[in-house]
């Protein structure tokens, strides 16, 4: 089969008789062959001659209407065919020119139109791959989350063209392309029409891919038109059964339903209802925007199948059954009540590398090596402190006590996976810390939902082989409870996935046997020199409060940080980092989510220190402020700066590469405080732990200075 935007395998169409040929030239582009022909249009492959690259082109020509002359002009056959030749041409001209509007990876993308030759044209980039059906052959396992990975990118793609009022009206196997990268793109806008109320809509029909409202130009067309259509693809994925004519089902629907001859093996009940209601004969009862099916379809992404209750049968008899007894009965994570809240989690999201391409023999073997590592990687975990879901090729386990336990358990497997099976099953891994959703299902077991699961699963897809990836926020937290944590990691920068939701990522260093330990350096001695315990009571209040924003895990992480933090103001602004919700971490920094003991109120003895960091030398003086900085008329007591946002913005992102998102927060407190350029730097460079991270610090405020 040769790439290009559709297949020339078949015979030429009748509109191909009066194509141009190889050779020729229109514009600045040489064709080289046909690729399709329709009844409105024939589409070629060209070459861009002034920068050398393929391209497509689509020739607007109805060839119930039009001919070629031989000095390569479309012309009208009659007369009376002239005003719905002119008429279609306006369309085509206009049409093109929102479809070059549209800019999404998963949308063919429209580079130029212009009028030559007494038509238009549309040129396209030129996707190389496979079309949809040719690509679901060379499938030997597809499963659900193959399944989703496909149909996500093509529902925002969707999306992006409903938003400027199209629709596309042609949504078949043919008109989808996997690129070599795996990801889809929908191709093939020549049935797309804006949605007026003035114009009928020409009844342009894929028979079983098309909804009946597409069968006459009265049809209620929108939204839930094309997403019948999609329906009907994913109906074809998961039943091999090409749907059956829309006309032929409104009065009565002889089609067999997508969740009663699909294989339950491979896609789960959710699923499949899913696909049938897209499909529903009548509009009113389908979705009516793709984010209506969006939704639907990610409350699927976790739904069990029945090969994957079969492949972690032993896993779940070893980890989940102990799991569901340890939290009905450990106070710590809140029994049977708190099985119904929001919870604080370490989320590490796994998938077996390849394993989707492998026979569904082979796919067992895996899992059972696989189950048997991770049970053996999370065996010193208490029971009643994590949770694992089976995601078919892999798991998600949620551990809900100390963050670094998840840590700790993805290095285990990644190092007992490279030591029992070498390179012949390897994994990757992605950790994040999120909110979670604990609940029961039918059977009473605890489940847990929510976005900090799919964040993991974005994470870990940023990742290759046998390697760990954390977002930031995990990152922010294993970085300041734990001395030399920060050391083990490498910052890669923002990314984005499939969805275009950003994330900051950081790579695990493979550092082969390290092992999270308190640092001796004198960096730390001389943080810790001038502390003075915090009020027992102190503590109570804000941990309080710090469960009411994150859950249970409040208590560990306040046994980890309390030993670290100057006084009750400090040890809030440490925590808050585990705090995902701006609005809420701003409150708990202040004290005004909930009780303020502990920050300005009057204490018993040893409830607040001394000033607790020894000021740390700067690297050269500076003798005067930052420009502008000493118009004072400021009061320290009001807490407004001292300096101006400009100023303080470069600073902010300075002290951001070293504490986190904690930056802003410290910035804004110590601006309050210093009126002296020299004095803010001293005072936010004591926030930092590492000495050589301290003076880069300091370094770049002095610069900023000049």
């Amino acid at each position: 089969m040769e790439d290009g935007v559709k297949p020339d395998g078949t015979a030429p169409r009748a509109s191909d008789v009066a194509a141009l040929e190889p050779g020729q030239t229109v514009y600045e582009y040489r064709i080289d062959k046909v690729l399709g022909g329709g009844g409105f249009g024939i589409t070629y492959l060209a070459q861009d001659v002034n920068l050398q690259l393929p391209v497509a082109i689509k020739e607007y020509f109805p060839a119930d209407v039009a001919v070629r002359g031989e000095d390569r002009s479309v012309r009208v056959r009659t007369p009376e065919g002239a005003s719905r030749f002119d008429w279609g041409l306006e369309r085509f001209v206009d049409e093109a020119r929102a479809l070059a509007s549209f800019r999404h990876p998963n949308i063919v993308k429209v580079l130029r139109y212009f009028k030559e030759n007494g038509t238009a044209y549309i040129v396209m980039d030129y996707e190389s791959g496979d079309p949809l059906k040719h690509w679901v052959m060379q499938q030997r396992g597809l499963d659900q989350a193959a399944l989703l990975q496909l149909v996500y990118p093509l529902l925002d793609g969707l999306e992006a063209v409903h938003k400027l009022n199209f629709l596309h009206r042609d949504i078949k196997p043919d008109n989808i392309y996997i690129r070599a990268d795996g990801s889809p793109v929908l191709l093939d806008f020549g049935a797309a029409r804006r949605v007026s109320a003035d114009h009928d809509m020409t009844n342009i029909v894929s028979p079983g891919f098309a909804p009946f409202e597409q069968y006459h130009s009265k049809g209620n067309q929108g939204p839930w038109t094309d997403l019948y259509s999609l329906g009907a693809v994913l109906y074809w994925m998961t039943t091999g059964r090409k749907p059956l004519e829309a006309a032929a089902r409104v009065r009565e629907d002889a089609m067999p339903k997508a969740v009663d001859v699909a294989s339950r093996a491979a896609f789960s009940e959710p699923l499949l209802q899913a696909i049938d209601w897209a499909l529903q004969p009548h509009e009113k009862d389908r979705p009516q925007s793709v984010a209506a099916l969006r939704e639907a379809l990610r409350k699927t992404e976790f739904a069990p199948t029945e090969l994957r209750t079969q492949l972690n049968t032993q896993l779940h008899t070893q980890v989940q059954t102990q799991v569901m007894d340890g939290a009905r009965s450990d106070s710590r994570t809140g029994g049977e009540d708190h099985s119904r809240k929001n919870v604080m989690g370490t989320i590490m999201f796994l998938d077996l590398v390849g394993y989707s391409k492998r026979s569904v023999d082979q796919q067992v073997a895996l899992k059972t090596q696989f189950n048997e590592l991770v049970s053996k990687a999370i065996d010193g975990v208490d029971a009643s402190s994590r949770i694992m879901l089976d995601t078919g090729d892999g798991a998600a386990i949620c551990f809900l006590g100390d963050p670094e336990e998840a840590l700790v358990s993805a290095q285990l497997l990644r190092d007992l996976m490279r030591q029992k099976y070498s390179e012949k099953l390897s994994m990757r891994v992605g950790l994040h810390l999120g909110p979670l959703r604990m609940l029961k299902d039918i059977n009473d077991r605890v489940n847990v939902v929510g976005d900090g699961i799919n964040v993991a699963q974005r994470i870990m897809d940023f990742s290759t082989a046998n390697q760990i990836m954390v977002s930031r926020a995990y990152y922010d937290v294993i970085s300041r409870i734990s001395d030399g944590a920060d050391e083990l990691f490498e910052f890669l920068g923002e990314r984005y996935d499939k969805h275009d939701r950003a994330h900051e990522v950081y790579r695990l260093l493979d550092q082969r046997g390290a092992r999270l330990s308190p640092a001796n350096d004198e960096a730390t001695t001389l943080l810790m020199a001038d502390v003075v315990p915090i009020a027992a009571e102190v503590v109570q209040a804000i941990e309080t409060e710090l469960t009411r924003a994150i859950g249970p895990l409040a208590h560990v992480l306040m046994k980890k940080s309390v030993s670290r933090a100057a006084d009750a103001q400090g040890l809030r602004e440490l925590l808050s980092v585990s705090i995902q919700d701006p609005a809420a971490r701003e409150a708990f920094v202040s004290g005004s989510g909930g009780s303020r003991t502990g920050a300005n109120t009057t204490l018993p003895p040893g409830g607040r220190s001394n000033p607790s960091v020894r000021s740390q030398p700067l690297t050269q003086p500076i003798t005067r402020p930052y420009s502008g900085s000493s118009t004072s008329g400021r009061s320290n007591a009001s807490g407004v700066s001292n300096f101006e946002p400009a100023q303080l913005e470069p600073l902010e992102r300075a002290l951001s590469q070293h504490i986190g998102p904690l930056a802003r927060t410290l910035v804004r407190r110590e601006a309050a405080k210093h009126r002296e350029w020299a004095a803010l730097l001293q005072a936010l460079a004591a926030q930092i732990d590492k000495p050589e991270d301290r003076q880069r610090f300091l370094a770049a405020g002095v610069k900023l200075a000049r």
